[in-house]
């Protein structure tokens, strides 16, 4: 699994920045769910508990879908699903879950709005992190 998602981060970094930001910014969208809930219960809940609890089945298959539609037309439409899907699925991994938990545990925020932004902050950049990997 870990192979094929490689094979997508190195297909990711030839796509242009403006769509490597715009695909970055879809996935962080469906976390931020659940950095709003684990803002208000980060005593009693984990980022996986609160991932899997906010982000619904239905909002995963969005991101998906807003993924796809932002790689270009020129790639074969099942690779475009593909590419999307694995994406997802690593965002929804536990290796990925428990890597920006650790990241994000620290952070003090004094509302909502501060903290959800700092989170996607750290998304950003172990996603980049994980693309800069494969290079």
């Amino acid at each position: 699994m870990f192979e094929s998602i490689f094979k997508f981060f190195e297909w990711f970094t030839k796509l242009p920045k403006s769509t490597q930001g715009k695909i970055i910014e879809a996935l962080i969208s469906s976390l931020s769910f659940a950095f709003r809930r684990l803002f208000f219960s980060k005593k009693t809940e984990t980022l996986k508990t609160a991932t899997d609890l906010a982000v619904t089945p239905q909002q995963w298959q969005s991101t998906t879908e807003i993924v796809n539609s932002y790689v270009p037309s020129i790639y074969p439409s099942k690779k475009k699903q593909e590419f999307a899907n694995s994406l997802v699925s690593l965002i929804k991994s536990n290796n990925f879950i428990t890597e920006l938990s650790n990241r994000i545990e620290g952070i003090q925020a004094i509302d909502e709005e501060t903290y959800v932004a700092l989170c996607s902050i750290e998304t950003k950049k172990l996603i980049i992190e994980m693309m800069d990997k494969t290079k």
